[in-house]
């Protein structure tokens, strides 16, 4: 071996040992052009290449490592070599490839020991298979076969990737205590440095977005801190840092970091451009698209959502939401009834629910959103955590505001305000707010009111969600130009302008005529009356009721 030959090795497996994935790959690569690498220096050339995203070289190298275990009539090496092999053209969507290599190491682990771990790696693809069609329990039983050849084989990978899997589809079922405890062993064997340094990436992205997917975003934000932490640590680890990228952007917009979030999700495209992680690129598209519909540059936002769309993600509900603030309510409907009707699962579903009643509330199809009210329900009650509980309990509250039952929405209002606030979701705050000042303004309170319109209209200036902003300023100034009486007063005021009497009134509402009365007593101070009559002719003057009879 020359010493120009020798020292590009050594360099090879320096940068190697530092975790300097794409310069150990161009290194060994030059070394491999002037002599072929022995196996141990391949197999690193191998794992480099799949770290950095390098997926043709990673491949290449698997197949000259399959043919020199192949000579030799190693099985188990056979078998390792030619899963994943399989696995990775699978997940490139070369299908064909993939299940040619997939079958090819079948045929060498039944060569191989009852035990032997590889047996335990080739479930794995049959565990995706299922999941995908939705057998979530046969995906289940493969997943804890994997494990247990894992656990008896002492192989901290197989059962980590299995685990992880196991786990994720546990959440889709609505077993979430369940799925943590798979999902926490997998993260304990990652975080104690047992695993591969592909298979940790693998299973700390795989975890993330499980629990990303049913909303567990107490538990992604701190694996996200986990998953970034180790990102930092290898940062030439090209498709695992734009994948994490992408999951941070998630939750940094969600803690009204909304800069930081945007940027994010443009490194996270920029990194992933010329790897085959087109998901995450369509996520990281997706995500800008959500900030800048929140902060009200349309356009900029539908070009996302079709950027989304075009590389392979439904962008729903962001693109229906999207449509609602254009005004363009059919197409709103539309693609948010779609996307309902063609949800794979309970956590698409549940992604998709919230948006699908305010949308319905507000197009005036309250029939339909008291149905999405009650699938909502359902999900949260058998999922049994208590961000799902929130969720449903703002929706319930939107639909009692829309029925005019103001008191039945405070409570489960301030109960989701509360939980974002500890949380520190501040978007979700402020529209929590202005559904709260909304209910307490039409019970009477006004104080309260302008107590929560302020807290909203500052976070909302904050955090630039423009359309928000627009919105409650509007409500506010339409508030003062209708002589400040809400909704419930002005209703109120007409009915005694028709001639009904204070148990009248109360009968036709549903309330008690001590709440009449308040609201009449309100009346009278707001428009500087102190007789019902004077009230109703104040009224009808300014157009704050109309001219009417009790026919």
């Amino acid at each position: 071996m020359s010493p120009n030959l020798l020292e590009a090795i050594q360099a090879a497996r320096t940068a190697y040992s530092q975790h300097a994935w794409a310069d150990a790959t161009e290194l060994f690569l030059i070394a491999d052009a002037e002599s072929e690498l022995d196996v141990d220096d391949l197999e690193a050339l191998v794992w480099a290449a799949g770290i950095s995203a390098r997926d043709r070289v990673m491949l290449d190298g698997l197949e000259r490592l399959y043919g020199h275990y192949a000579a030799s009539e190693n099985h188990v090496e056979c078998a390792r070599t030619a899963f994943w092999c399989g696995l990775r053209n699978m997940m490139m969507g070369e299908v064909g490839l993939g299940s040619g290599w997939l079958q090819r190491a079948s045929k060498h682990a039944e060569q191989t020991a009852p035990d032997c771990v590889q047996r335990g790696y080739l479930l794995l693809p049959q565990v995706y298979m299922h999941r995908g069609k939705g057998d979530y329990e046969a995906a289940i039983d493969l997943a804890d076969k994997a494990i247990a050849i894992g656990e008896n084989g002492e192989d901290p990978d197989l059962i980590a990737m299995a685990g992880s899997l196991k786990g994720g589809i546990l959440f889709r079922l609505g077993r979430i205590d369940e799925g943590y405890i798979p999902i926490d062993e997998a993260m304990l064997l990652a975080s104690s440095q047992r695993l591969s340094p592909v298979v940790c990436g693998v299973v700390y992205c795989e975890i993330v977005a499980s629990c990303c997917r049913v909303l567990e975003m107490v538990r992604a934000r701190e694996w996200t801190a986990i998953l970034t932490d180790w990102c930092r640590r290898n940062p030439q680890a090209k498709a695992f840092n734009g994948v994490c990228q992408v999951h941070r952007a998630e939750v940094l917009q969600l803690e009204g970091n909304w800069s930081e979030a945007f940027a994010e999700a443009e490194r996270a495209g920029d990194g992933l451009t010329g790897t085959t992680e087109h998901t995450a690129m369509a996520n990281a598209a997706y995500r800008r698209g959500e900030i800048l519909r929140l902060r009200g540059a349309f356009d900029k936002s539908d070009a996302e959502y079709r950027r989304a769309a075009e590389i392979g993600i439904d962008p729903q509900p962001g693109l229906a939401l999207l449509r609602l603030a254009q005004g363009r309510r059919d197409e709103a409907i539309a693609g948010i009834r779609r996307a309902l009707e063609t949800a794979g699962d309970m956590p698409r579903k549940t992604a998709l629910l919230p948006a699908g009643i305010e949308m319905f509330i507000a197009c005036g199809d309250l029939d339909e959103a008291e149905r999405l009210c009650g699938e909502m329900s359902d999900i949260a009650e058998r999922f049994g955590t208590e961000i799902l509980a929130r969720v449903a309990d703002q929706g319930r509250a939107s639909l009692a505001l829309a029925h005019g039952q103001f008191g039945d929405a405070v409570p489960a209002l301030t109960r989701a305000r509360r939980y974002w606030s500890e949380f520190g979701a501040p978007y979700l705050v402020a529209r929590l707010r202005v559904d709260i000042a909304r209910a307490c303004a039409e019970l009477g309170d006004a104080e309260s009111a302008e107590r929560e319109f302020d807290a909203a209209e500052h976070i909302f200036e904050e955090l630039g969600a423009a359309p928000d902003l627009a919105r409650i300023l509007e409500m506010r100034a339409g508030s003062k130009a209708a002589g400040r009486l809400t909704a419930r007063e002005r209703q109120v005021l007409s009915l005694v302008a028709d001639g009904g009497t204070n148990r009248e009134i109360a009968d036709e509402l549903d309330v008690s005529p001590k709440t009449v009365n308040r609201h009449i007593e309100n009346i009278f101070g707001k428009l500087g009356v102190s007789s019902r009559a004077a009230a109703v002719a104040k009224g009808l003057q300014s157009g704050l009721i109309g001219a009417r009879g009790r026919g």
